[in-house]
C-alpha cells in the first residue's frame, strides 16, 4: 500500500514540472503573465486569455443590445435578459482586473 502512496505523491508534485511553471509568474503581482496576443481593438494592455474572453465577450453583448434594441420583434424579456448578460460580464471583467477597460 505504501508503494502505491509513493507513485500518488509523485504524480501529485508533477516529476519536478513546478519550476517551469514558477517561471512564467510575475515577481510582483504572483500572476501568470501572458505571452501571447490576446489583444481587444481599444484596449492597449496584454491581457490573459480570462481577460480577452471576458472583454470580447462584453463587446459582443453590447453590439447585441444595441441592434436589438432596433429590432422590429424587440420583446422587453429579451431585452432584460441581454442587460442581465451584459452586467454579469462586466463584474466578471472587474474580478479580472479589467474593470476599467471595461467600463
Amino acid at each position: 500500500m505504501s508503494g502505491k502512496q509513493d507513485q500518488a505523491d509523485q504524480e501529485l508534485l508533477g516529476d519536478d514540472k513546478a519550476e517551469e511553471v514558477m517561471s512564467h509568474l510575475n515577481a510582483e503581482m504572483d500572476t501568470p503573465t501572458a505571452d501571447n496576443n490576446w489583444r481587444v481593438a481599444g484596449i492597449d494592455k496584454d491581457l490573459t486569455p480570462l481577460q480577452y474572453h471576458y472583454l470580447s465577450l462584453l463587446q459582443r453583448l453590447v453590439a447585441l443590445k444595441n441592434t436589438y434594441q432596433t429590432d422590429a420583434d424587440y420583446e422587453a424579456w429579451m431585452m432584460v435578459g441581454i442587460n442581465k448578460a451584459v452586467y454579469s460580464t462586466l463584474r466578471d471583467s472587474i474580478e479580472a482586473n479589467v474593470g476599467d477597460e471595461a467600463k
